[in-house]
């Protein structure tokens, strides 16, 4: 097979991708996240270089950054040098700010970040009241300006009126598990504000490392950090950039648990005094505070004193997860604390901790933040809760009293689709159940995992009603494709979890039973249920409830993600969180949001500067050996390209689990295979989704398009054995491409199979057994091309 056909494979494959993705290049409505209101005037106006432009309200500083950055991102867009020309009156691009900026303003939560942006076929004019909405209005500049025709400057004749729904729209990054550079970091600032989100909460201490430097503490990271730090001048500067930016950074420093590396630098300060050393596997371990040491809440009070004097942000991070209280209670000092005080528990005793240091923070002028797990009514209502545990606790936390942001569903760190992130709204509406029903059946059910306890579930259907109970959450309603009668023996339902979304495969009568986690297949154990629980049901939130849910946050943890591929796993999702986080609610349609995902993907890369397409460049690039000349290093590349458009990694945390299985779940393990440098999710696997729906709901003319498609794979996969047979690296991937001839051959006899030319049984099961549930490589395409023979079948 020559390179040149495999050239021209990606040509039409790109060319359907962007037909099916991104709708027209060029249209205004490109744009993400989509601003409040818009109103399409008639022309356009064409910058030419030198544009003019006229700037009133911003710092001397802010004015000559922000520039800089617009700059830059024209010139990408066409190509070649803009030069932006300042002048006094008669620009061609007026930002006037309302709030004038003398010096350089750190941004607050809550801060005015309204805009609006006004283009005719003479000026572009952006009115704001504060210099970050004025940034903003820039970011939208920029948008509709890469929307244009290729290599010029064409802004349509446009209003836009804007303003962020959510005042809290962050992203977590962790560079505690892997160090993640500083290079890096400042590049996903600047990726951020072209998604206008506004906090960047760093997670810098944990098990595995403390990388933040103390003076006053220096063995944290003489002892705790592999010599992978941050110096103070660091943190600063990055700071400081993402002020500029608009973004603020909210620290987090953990505990009282997810504190090995403060073990292994002051072991005196801990439930269990021993000799401790690095962390290196993932995972939630043992060591604690001692909290009924003195000088523990001394080390607590000078730290955040000295951090409080390097991070401005009123907003202070305790983490205060997952918290394993063993040594607390074989400790005998901490066992009179508890006979002094009434405590029962580890819950108890966590929470006298957190009234403990809760003044300490109050008393350096900050507001504590931490997870689920600090929540407590002996605590004051200004703390801030971050919900890891999902929208039922949210909702207890704000309908108590208290502030909270989501992160449940925003698990950027897991692979998951992006229309499942961008259903997730920390307000969710609840849908109404009606409990006067009759049970028609209940069954009780366990997803057993690769890692970790199962989880435990029930399935009771109350009249047309499908309920789903998931461990200790509240029952949820799930669609389904029929409501189940005596006669069903077989039927699905979908909702989403915290596990990503899930199709539950029901089989009433026998064994078969499965649920799909994203992309991941796992069986099912199901059995009668003669005592179902009470049914409960989320709670709702009043107007007063609502206004306490300040936004959310996504986050990457980093035990899989490292400095060559977390942007892979960062972007361009974000763009769609960021969109649930900004734009009015109503704006929900996911096949609008996967159009304009798809320019947004290109863009971030050749017009912002993020790296996810790059480091699947580079990644792919370093799996070939040595030996190989151009061409055939070309020739493999352009393969392991269309293979990408046929697997994705495995969803949820199936990754983690089964790293975990195979002793490859901690910090020394290499993520430097094919999974590591792979998309999270398949555009053109979800094209061929689209096709299989449109044949079910009628589309005769989807088959045709389905085979072609997979005749196209077929021809290139038939290269595979003389590319792919040399290198440790390679011999994994070519393991792959022989199962994905095999799904493509199976693909084909469906295609046949619904065209009537064949009749051919156990065709689903078949495809089924392509894919292992502990392989990290899945097939996705394999699931649709199941549907699509069951549809034919039945």
């Amino acid at each position: 097979m020559s390179i040149h056909f495999i050239s021209k494979l990606f040509y039409l494959l790109k060319v359907s991708f962007l037909l099916v993705f991104s709708g027209s290049l060029f249209a205004s409505s490109q744009l993400m996240p989509m601003p409040k209101t818009i109103d399409m005037g008639e022309g356009q106006l064409k910058l030419t270089s030198p544009i003019s432009i006229s700037v009133d309200g911003m710092s001397a500083e802010r004015k000559a950054f922000q520039l800089q950055r617009l700059q830059q991102h024209f010139s990408r867009i066409v190509g070649k040098e803009v030069v932006l020309k300042e002048v006094d009156k008669n620009a061609t691009v007026r930002i006037v700010v309302a709030e004038k900026e003398r010096t350089t303003q750190t941004p607050l939560l809550n801060v005015d970040e309204s805009y609006q942006l006004k283009v005719d076929n003479r000026s572009v004019t952006i009115t704001a009241k504060t210099v970050f909405g004025a940034q903003h209005g820039l970011t939208t500049l920029v948008q509709l300006a890469a929307n244009g025709k290729a290599q010029t400057l064409n802004v349509p004749s446009v209003i836009i009126s804007d303003n962020p729904r959510f005042a809290w729209r962050g992203l977590l990054i962790d560079s505690a598990r892997h160090f993640i550079s500083i290079e890096t970091i400042k590049r996903q600032l600047s990726t951020m504000a072209s998604a206008k989100l506004n906090v960047l909460h760093w997670h810098l201490t944990d098990d595995q490392g403390w990388r933040i430097e103390s003076k006053r503490f220096p063995k944290l990271t003489e002892k705790a950090s592999d010599g992978l730090y941050y110096t103070q001048a660091e943190v600063l500067d990055v700071i400081h950039y993402a002020s500029l930016l608009g973004i603020r950074v909210v620290p987090e420093f953990g505990m009282p648990g997810h504190a090995s590396a403060i073990a292994v630098a002051y072991p005196e300060l801990m439930a269990e005094v021993k000799n401790y050393e690095m962390e290196r596997h993932w995972g939630v371990f043992k060591p604690l505070l001692n909290i009924s040491k003195p000088e523990v809440y001394q080390f607590v009070d000078s730290l955040i004193e000295e951090m409080t004097t390097i991070f401005p942000d009123p907003y202070l991070h305790i983490g205060g997860d997952e918290v394993e209280p063993e040594q607390w209670l074989h400790n005998k000092d901490i066992q009179g604390l508890m006979a002094k005080h009434s405590l029962k528990n580890g819950a108890d005793l966590q929470n006298y901790f957190n009234t403990q240091i809760q003044p300490i923070i109050e008393k350096h002028q900050r507001i504590m933040m931490g997870w689920d797990e600090i929540f407590h009514e002996n605590l004051p209502k200004d703390i801030v809760v971050q919900s890891w545990r999902g929208h039922d606790s949210l909702n207890a936390v704000a309908n108590s009293g208290y502030q909270g942001i989501l992160s449940t569903g925003f698990y950027i760190d897991q692979p998951q689709y992006s229309d499942y992130h961008y259903r997730n709204d920390p307000l969710r509406t609840l849908p109404s159940v009606d409990l006067s029903k009759p049970q028609t059946l209940a069954k009780s059910f366990i997803i057993d995992r690769l890692k970790g306890s199962d989880v435990r579930g029930e399935l009771l259907v109350l009249g047309e009603q499908v309920l789903i109970k998931l461990n200790n959450n509240h029952h949820q309603l799930a669609s389904v494709s029929h409501t189940p009668d005596k006669t069903t023996r077989r039927f699905n339902a979908r909702m989403d979890s915290w596990m990503g979304p899930l199709t539950f495969e029901f089989d009433l009568e026998g064994e078969q039973s499965a649920v799909m986690i994203g992309n991941s297949r796992y069986p099912l154990k199901l059995n009668t249920l003669d005592a179902p629980s009470a049914v409960s049901l989320s709670q709702s939130l009043n107007d007063a409830s609502k206004q306490r849910i300040l936004g959310a946050e996504a986050t990457i943890w980093s035990e899989m993600v490292t400095d060559h591929n977390i942007d892979l796993r960062i972007w361009p999702r974000l763009y769609a969180i960021s969109e649930r986080l900004w734009s009015p609610k109503q704006k929900n349609d996911a096949n609008d949001m996967y159009q304009r995902l798809g320019f947004i993907n290109t863009y971030a890369a050749e017009v912002i500067g993020a790296a996810h397409l790059a480091q699947q460049k580079a990644g792919f690039n370093a799996l070939l050996p040595k030996s190989f000349d151009n061409d055939k290093k070309a020739r493999t590349i352009a393969l392991l390209n269309v293979m990408a458009e046929l697997l994705e990694p495995a969803h949820y945390y199936t990754r983690h689990h089964i790293k975990y299985l195979n002793d490859e779940y901690h910090q020394q393990a290499a993520l430097d295979n094919f999974v590591d440098y792979l998309a999270v999710e398949s555009h053109a696997i979800r094209q061929l989704n689209n096709w299989v729906d449109g044949f079910i709901n009628g589309d005769k003319t989807a088959l045709d398009k389905i085979k072609s498609q997979l005749n196209l794979w077929s021809e290139a996969l038939s290269a595979s054995d003389n590319l792919l047979n040399s290198g440790d690296k390679l011999a994994l991937v070519r393991a792959k491409s022989i199962a994905l001839t095999q799904f493509i051959a199976l693909s084909l006899n469906v295609i046949a199979h619904c065209q009537g030319q064949t009749n051919t049984p156990m065709l689903g099961n078949d495809l089924l057994f392509l894919q292992p549930l502990t392989d990290e490589l899945v097939i996705a395409g394999i699931y649709p091309m199941r549907e699509l023979y069951l549809a034919c079948t039945n």
